[in-house]
């Protein structure tokens, strides 16, 4: 069992990691009202919703249940949790309990921070995605027509339980999904954290316990680093977005349809490496180890063919990163060194976008 502080906002955030978490601790002790409402999808609420609510027998719960997709995550869904709260006459004295994935834990968290100026959250990932990234660092929010997360806040839970039990009925795919992620930070601030999960891959795709609870909390503590020292993506917080800009456009052009965030992720990561290649002088063997962790990851790195590079440069133009109308890289000068790059053309992306096909 590992304890993780996260300091922010004059707050210090509980993060629990490991086997068991929500058996062995006392969620109560952090809730400080009577009354709780869970969100969760449909998923999730057949294999772990009954434990949860067992386990808060003494408080007043009620649930809300999405069906599971990124589809849902908008503003739609939103309005249907305000709905809720209001009708059943809920008032500040509040928790909310994000029991998913990243989709439910940004829908949860804006709802909890915008229903009545804000009330108690508490986040239970679910996914290993969720685990290691989304549910750390207050960002909340729901996606829009022309783009991904533009509508949303910050919003910090009163604590974060990561049960790496949750793990074991994830579905592979959705596993694989999520170490987009967990290499992301090896890549952009911890090289010897992206050769052991080049090394180890197989044992980690085999979800060996011991493993897990190394990636997670490494990767939790790289989160934590960088959100406090910039909790509003001024400055160093923006290196977390390196492969989103690609990654971003690749959803929002499939309509969230047919790839995962995490896939998506994968493939601009790479692109975003060679970019830096290119126009950074990032070595090629720092590339080839990046493509290669992915690869070994069983994770995509080229763009799937419904995708036109037009399509994906329009959605390029609506990235929340964008200064001044030009399109912004996380990019690399070597492993574990990042800067922000405007001065990719859209003549030289289209180019590149035709070497990622499959």
């Amino acid at each position: 069992m590992k304890k993780i502080l996260f300091k922010i906002d004059g707050k210090n955030i509980p993060i629990i990691v490991g086997n068991d978490v929500c058996d062995k601790i006392s969620i109560a002790k952090y809730i400080n009202y009577k009354d709780i409402v869970i969100i969760t999808n449909t998923k999730v609420a057949k294999l772990h919703l009954s434990n949860l609510k067992k386990s808060l027998k003494a408080f007043n719960v009620k649930t809300i249940i999405f069906p599971d997709g990124e589809k849902y995550k908008n503003i739609s869904s939103l309005n249907k949790i305000h709905d809720f709260l209001i009708k059943n006459k809920f008032n500040r004295d509040l928790t909310v309990i994000a029991l998913g994935g990243g989709v439910i834990g940004d829908l949860a968290g804006f709802a909890s921070d915008t229903f009545l100026r804000g009330v108690n959250l508490i986040h239970i990932p679910t996914t290993l995605l969720s685990q290691v990234d989304s549910s750390i660092g207050g960002k909340t929010g729901v996606n829009h027509k022309f783009g991904k997360n533009l509508i949303g806040s910050f919003k910090h839970p009163v604590a974060i339980f990561i049960d790496t039990n949750y793990l074991k009925t994830l579905p592979r795919k959705e596993f694989i999904s999520g170490l987009s992620e967990v290499v992301k930070y090896g890549v952009i601030g911890d090289k010897l954290f992206l050769k052991w999960l080049n090394k180890n891959s197989e044992r980690i795709l085999d979800r060996d316990s011991n493993s897990l609870i190394k990636l997670i909390t490494t990767s939790v503590k790289a989160k934590v680093s960088v959100v406090q020292k910039d909790e509003r993506e001024s400055g160093i917080r923006a290196h977390l977005n390196f492969g989103h800009t690609l990654g971003h456009a690749i959803e929002s052009s499939l309509n969230y349809k047919g790839i995962s965030h995490g896939e998506a992720v994968s493939i601009g990561m790479l692109f975003a490496s060679a970019i830096s290649v290119e126009k950074n002088g990032l070595n090629i063997d720092e590339f080839n180890l990046i493509e290669n962790t992915l690869t070994n990851f069983l994770l995509p790195i080229t763009i799937p063919s419904p995708v036109t590079a037009a399509n994906i440069v329009k959605h390029m133009k609506y990235d929340k990163k964008n200064r001044q109308g030009k399109i912004n890289f996380v990019l690399l000068t070597s492993i574990g060194s990042c800067c922000i790059d405007d001065s990719i053309t859209d003549k030289y992306i289209l180019e590149l976008l035709k070497t990622f096909r499959a």
